[in-house]
């Protein structure tokens, strides 16, 4: 433990705490680190613990977050009253994990968990911080490594482990001992559990739902990263399709600003609102031949070639005859084609093979071909794909869960997550009514990757995207409503600000179905009259 965060903390209480005399929520806070070395059922080694008041910002790169966690770990400003405690854990011998619980002074009675993203080991603390607003003691982990390379795998099988599923189940395990320490034990008999992550974060929960539905009561997946191998292997499928700027299936942006533009003549009509944002990207089975250059001299007119590619792009993947990848969705070409072109995508790929799967620091995606996908599909290791489809434990313990996919995710294909609600009302023979009393599944459209994009953007999906507290704008509320007070979503809404700002005001709002019903326009005006959209 720091000694001088341990005094610092001594020195904000009161008169007569030192003596026992008095117990105030700060003096717990102080006392917490030898409760929890001392009934800790892991090796660790506490690392922070502190009262912070309501308004204190966390400067996490000066407590030592790995300075490529900037993008889940800029400063955070505190919400409530917490007692920080943050320590690192030993998973085996060659890995470990560091914790961060956060728990609020006034506490609801209720306990979260937090995910990550990408292959990174970065603790999401704005996350952590949404939770403790509401109440719940919160925790997060960095995933078994710092920073947000997958080199950390490099010959290291126990920290891919933690990776996959030990570092969420160990802070889980960890967090809820640590709250009902602080808190007292009868207290938290009664504790609900709940999880909220996105991307990396979404297929953490899965994983927890599938293989350890004991964690939670209630579970947030938004956006997962599940059937991983594959998706994984889409990338590099995709920037084999496309090639570079040398080759003649590669288009510029003047070419995939012209192929959105006529994807949404096309389709855009089909919900009943002209407004750039598709209510069900399925129905978009655009005719491209209108754009290629033998028939119009239209810029940014495409070759057949092109078109080629470009088809390949928005169709599932194969291999041995099994679909490993939906494929993009259309809808939002623009943005998407940029960040398949950006850095992430290509990180991911290349570490993942490079690191993980061949271990072979010469790899580089341009070597990648369809065999490597059925390497790391083979492969699986530690069931990273995550793509199980019987649930019936964590539907018999009376648990439950929100899906949510945006349908202009930049990254992963809505279509993967269609893949796996099939999947589960197959393989446990459930109707959509039967699925509905426990996982109900929301397409969300015009939303980018977990946040961002067209549509309305802010549901309350994680921390900083919650347009208010009522259950029917905020996911983290709706759970709680739906595991504590059986009032289960219908719809979530969504809230679109004018220019991303909450500042500058309400553009729209919207109810977004739960699958299988979809949104149609039936109202005046280009789609933001709420009450003009049905769910049929």
């Amino acid at each position: 433990m720091h000694l001088s965060i341990f005094l610092s903390s001594l020195a904000l209480l009161p008169l007569g705490v030192h003596s026992g005399v008095v117990e105030t929520f700060q003096s717990k806070c102080a006392n917490l680190a030898h409760t929890v070395t001392a009934e800790a059922k892991y090796d660790i080694h506490i690392n922070i613990v502190e009262y912070l008041p309501a308004g204190s910002v966390i400067n996490h790169t000066a407590d030592g977050t790995n300075e490529t966690c900037s993008l889940f770990a800029s400063p955070t400003s505190l919400p409530v009253n917490i007692c920080r405690l943050a320590l690192k854990a030993a998973t085996s011998n060659s890995s470990s994990i560091i914790l961060e619980t956060w728990l609020p002074e006034n506490w609801s009675g209720r306990f979260l968990s937090t995910g990550n993203g990408g292959l990174s080991g970065c603790i999401q603390y704005s996350d952590i911080a949404y939770a403790t607003k509401f109440g719940f003691a919160a925790v997060g982990a960095n995933n078994g490594h710092n920073g947000t390379s997958g080199g950390a795998f490099f010959h290291q099988p126990e920290v891919l482990k933690d990776f996959v599923w030990r570092s969420l189940y160990t802070g889980v395990v960890l967090g809820k001992n640590i709250t009902s320490q602080f808190y007292g034990k009868d207290k938290c008999k009664a504790m609900k559990s709940y999880y909220i992550g996105c991307s990396t974060g979404g297929r953490q929960a899965w994983k927890a739902v599938q293989s350890y539905p004991e964690l939670f009561d209630g579970v947030i997946a938004g956006a997962p990263a599940i059937a991983s191998n594959g998706l994984i292997s889409f990338f590099g499928y995709a920037f084999q399709s496309l090639g570079d700027n040398s080759s003649d299936t590669f288009l510029d942006t003047q070419n995939w600003e012209t192929l959105h533009e006529e994807v949404l003549s096309q389709c855009d009509h089909l919900d009943g609102a002209v407004d750039g944002i598709l209510e069900d990207t399925r129905k978009c089975k655009p005719n491209l031949t209108k754009i290629l250059c033998e028939n119009t001299s239209r810029p940014g007119c495409l070759s057949q070639a092109q078109v080629s590619a470009v088809e390949k792009v928005f169709s599932p993947v194969v291999v041995d005859g099994q679909v490993i990848a939906s494929g993009q969705q259309h809808g939002d070409e623009v943005r998407m084609i940029n960040a398949l072109y950006g850095p992430l995508p290509g990180t991911w790929l290349e570490e993942y093979f490079r690191f993980v799967i061949y271990q072979n620091l010469s790899w580089n995606r341009t070597m990648f071909s369809l065999q490597d996908a059925a390497v790391a599909l083979k492969a699986n290791l530690f069931n990273v794909e995550t793509f199980d489809g019987d649930l019936r434990a964590f539907r018999d313990r009376g648990a439950k869960v929100l899906h949510f996919h945006g349908q202009a995710d930049e990254y992963l294909p809505v279509g993967n997550s269609d893949r796996y609600y099939d999947l589960v009302a197959k393989t446990m023979g459930s109707s959509n009514a039967e699925l509905d009393e426990f996982y109900r599944y929301f397409r969300i459209s015009g939303l980018g990757h977990c946040f961002g994009g067209p549509g309305t953007n802010y549901l309350g999906q994680h921390g900083g995207t919650a347009a208010s507290d009522d259950p029917d704008d905020n996911m983290l509320m709706r759970i709680v409503e739906w595991v504590e007070h059986g009032k289960a979503p219908e719809f979530v809404r969504g809230t679109k600000f004018v220019n991303d700002d909450p500042a500058q005001g309400v553009a729209f709002t919207r109810k977004h179905c739960k699958h299988p019903k979809v949104n149609v326009y039936k109202g005046r005006g280009n789609g933001t009259d709420e009450n003009g959209w049905h769910c049929v």
